[in-house]
Order: C-alpha cells, then sequence, then structure tokens
C-alpha cells in the first residue's frame, strides 16, 4: 500500500519520533494533533497538518492513533465528528494508545458496524527507540490486516508481532509495562541503598549489565530520568499519571479475571513518590536550563 496518504493521531512524546520514521522511510504523513504548535518538528520533516478529523478521512485510509489513554481515544472515535462518524468504509485504524483491553474490544465492535478496520498495535521501546524507527510492536486484530500495512509497521518497527485477535495487543503491553515499571521500582530502591553507601549510580548500572541484574532499565539507567524532566507533560499532574495508569489498569483487568497482582498493585501507589524523588536527584543532570539572561551592552 506503498505511496498512499497515512493519517496519524497524536504528535507528542512518542508520536512525534514515530511519524519520523515513517517520513524517512518516503511515506506520506498527514498529522492531527488539538495543538498545531506539537506539530512543528514533524512539519519541519515534511508532514502536513489536518485541521479537522474530516480532512484526516478525506485524504487517508490508513490512520494511526497514539493519544494518552481511554479517555481521549474514546473521545477521538465517538464524539461528534469523531473517527466513527467521518471515516470511510475499508479505512484502517491503528491504535497504539496503551488502553484498557475492554476498550480496544467495545470500539472494534463498532468499528466493524461502519465497515471500518481495526488493528490493536501497542508500541514497546520508549521514544528513543522510535526515533530509530526500532520499536517493538505487539498487535491484535486480522493477521491480514497487519500484513496489508507491512510498510507502515515496518517503518516503525524492528519486530512486529500478532499477539492475536483484537485486545491481545492492549494485553500484551499491560503485561510488558508490569515487567518494565516493576524493575524501575526495584532499581530505583536498589538505587537508593547504593547512594545511602556512597556508590555512583552510573557505575553500578553499567556493572550490573554484566550480573545477574542486567535488564532493559539497568542498561538504560538514566533514561527515565530524562523523559521526566522532558516529557510533553513535565512538570504536570497528568505526568504521573500516564505512568501509573498502566500498572493501575493491569490490577483492574487482573480483578476482572479474578487473579491478584500484589506487586503490581503496590508499584502503583509507590510509583508517584518515586517519581518524584527522580525527578528531583536528576534535576542537575536533565532539568531543561533557562536561557541566561543577555548582558546590557
Amino acid at each position: 500500500m506503498s505511496g498512499t496518504t497515512i493519517g496519524y493521531v497524536g504528535v507528542g512524546n512518542i508520536g512525534t519520533p514515530m511519524v519520523l520514521s515513517m517520513l524517512r522511510e518516503g511515506l506520506d504523513v498527514l498529522v492531527r494533533d488539538l495543538r498545531k504548535d506539537q506539530a512543528a518538528e514533524c512539519l519541519a520533516a515534511g508532514a502536513r497538518f489536518a485541521e479537522s478529523n474530516e480532512q484526516l478521512a478525506a485524504e487517508c485510509t490508513r490512520i494511526g492513533v497514539a493519544v494518552v489513554n481511554d479517555k481521549q481515544l474514546n473521545g477521538l472515535f465517538r464524539s461528534e465528528g469523531g473517527l466513527l462518524d467521518v471515516c470511510r468504509p475499508g479505512t484502517t485504524l491503528i491504535v497504539h494508545s496503551t488502553v484498557l483491553p475492554e476498550t480496544i474490544l467495545a470500539l472494534g465492535e463498532e468499528t466493524d458496524k461502519r465497515g471500518l478496520k481495526l488493528v490493536d498495535a501497542q508500541v514497546s521501546g520508549g521514544d528513543l527507540r522510535a526515533r530509530e524507527g526500532d520499536l517493538a510492536i505487539m498487535c491484535g486484530g486480522d493477521p491480514a490486516d497487519i500484513e496489508a500495512n507491512q510498510d507502515y509497521f515496518g517503518a516503525i518497527s524492528r519486530i512486529t508481532q500478532h499477539m492475536g485477535p483484537r485486545g491481545a495487543g492492549a494485553g500484551a503491553k499491560l503485561s510488558i509495562q508490569m515487567m518494565t515499571f516493576g524493575n524501575w521500582m526495584a532499581a530505583i530502591e536498589s538505587m537508593r541503598l547504593a547512594r545511602s553507601l556512597g556508590l555512583d549510580e552510573q557505575t553500578l548500572a553499567k556493572f550490573a549489565t554484566d550480573t545477574t541484574a542486567d535488564s532493559w532499565v539497568a542498561q538504560m539507567w538514566g533514561n527515565y530520568d530524562r523523559l521526566l524532566h522532558n516529557h510533553p507533560l513535565a512538570g504536570t499532574e497528568d505526568l504521573f499519571r500516564m505512568f501509573d495508569k498502566d500498572l493501575f489498569n493491569s490490577v483492574l483487568v487482573a480483578r476482572d479475571h479474578g487473579i491478584e497482582l500484589p506487586l503490581t498493585a503496590l508499584s502503583s501507589q509507590i510509583m508517584k513518590a518515586a517519581m518524584q524523588e527522580r525527578i528531583d536527584y536528576s534535576a542537575d543532570t536533565y532539568a531543561p536550563k533557562p536561557e541566561l539572561a543577555k548582558r546590557s551592552a
């Protein structure tokens, strides 16, 4: 399907580098966001901006979506003039937002009624790998819809794995987030102890990669500190909610399935305090520096 215009909604921390990877591969991308200035980097790289959902739907038969949460996703699809209203039958909607599996299933029922195709395509790897087109994508939906969009997935990922029917991508992402953030919470505590003993964090993290403590968190130590200071939501309460919602959602899903996730539940409760600790600790290294006032002549 190369040569067709790809629509993309939500050019924030993860959406922007994904769009940049598509542009680098020669794909034509029309982006949509509530704030046009949020799309500045994409526009400078060659993307075009859709002023409305109607324009997006008129020009695109494939639309990627990377809004923040379930509420935003439902609003984008279900509000007056939303994607369910304006997209033409046959349009493929590719959802990258980390949301509840039940949200995907409910949207899937609506897209089916309208002759639309919905692919549940959760991503992992963070903004740095997204910028390199090196994400890992876990998909739920019809394998034929995934295969038909290999140029799209190939531009943004190192691997695209079909996990099962719609909702399976969202379920896989929650499971991956539990592993990742659980590891991060444990690492934050280990670094707290290390600092109290006079150890250097970076030295310990580098050494840990040659021990049984090796992990992506250890290999990328400092990455989350950077993100906490440079994310578009930095400095707002929404930053904490964006991170801890995944663990909270995992607990909600587990309750519906009659299983207990005590470590995940605890991690979701302590994550905000742990994040604030890291923000305070790493401010000198990662906080944006205000421009120095110009000296008067």
